[in-house]
């Protein structure tokens, strides 16, 4: 059995790209038209000129995971901004990389090519402590045993920080879907599931000092031949 398919877009951006606000608010549409089937995670690749902070802590929206993914899909000091991907699938023609005005036909096409794969998630964590704890299900329907490959990242909405726009710099922009770190290893947990199984995997972390653990998403991604067939955004459950 087929099930209604939750995308994954990923927007590479960066505070000195005076364009990538018009990305955002393309990306902030998508995410009302399709709810929780759509999951958005903003990343600064430091290897882009656009996300250049020389240094200064307060402009510094960058994470080492996020670049490395960027480099991985082929990205350059001299890739165009803002630019994105849907599911981590690979254009015969763009490569990783879409202009933001083709983002709603692949989320669309993605939409309608269920997958039998269902996932789960729940997060927990203690007001008083930055440990949290995260328990991920997935579900193999197909009739067949799959290699899924696991990827859970963080991600935190509501940083207050510059913007460049065409107007000018905004000093109190928000920056929302920022990915801040990988929680699995970059490219994953491999995690083989026999048909019509359930693995559940769980994963204790500390959350960075310099997050609002508020305002942070725990992201999975599960991927199977390279491509996303499911993902999961959950907010963190204080006890």
């Amino acid at each position: 059995s087929a099930v209604k398919r939750t995308s994954l877009l990923i927007e590479y951006s960066g505070w000195q790209c005076i364009n990538c606000p018009t990305a955002a608010e393309e990306a902030h549409h998508l995410k009302e038209q399709y709810g929780e089937n759509l999951v958005v995670v903003v990343m600064h690749p430091e290897s882009n000129p656009n996300t250049r902070h020389n240094n200064k802590p307060a402009l510094n929206y960058t994470c080492p995971e996020a670049d490395s993914i960027y480099m991985m899909m082929g990205g350059t000091n001299t890739t165009p901004f803002p630019t994105g991907n849907v599911n981590l699938v690979k254009d015969v023609t763009k490569g990783y990389f879409n202009d933001f005005d083709k983002w709603a036909t692949n989320i669309s096409q993605a939409y309608s090519t269920p997958k039998p794969v269902l996932i789960g998630q729940e997060v927990n964590g203690t007001a008083d402590s930055k440990d949290i704890w995260i328990a991920v299900d997935i579900t193999n329907l197909d009739t067949k045993a799959i290699e899924a490959t696991l990827q859970v990242w963080l991600t935190e909405d509501s940083v207050i920080g510059s913007q460049k726009k065409p107007s000018g710099t905004d000093k109190k922009y928000a920056h929302n879907h920022l990915m801040r770190a990988s929680i699995t290893p970059i490219w994953g947990d491999i995690m083989p599931i026999e048909a019509h199984m359930t693995q559940q995997v769980v994963y204790e972390y500390t959350l960075p000092e310099k997050v609002v653990k508020e305002n942070c998403n725990i992201v999975s991604l599960v991927s199977v031949n390279g491509e996303v067939v499911q993902a999961k955004e959950t907010k963190i459950t204080i006890e």
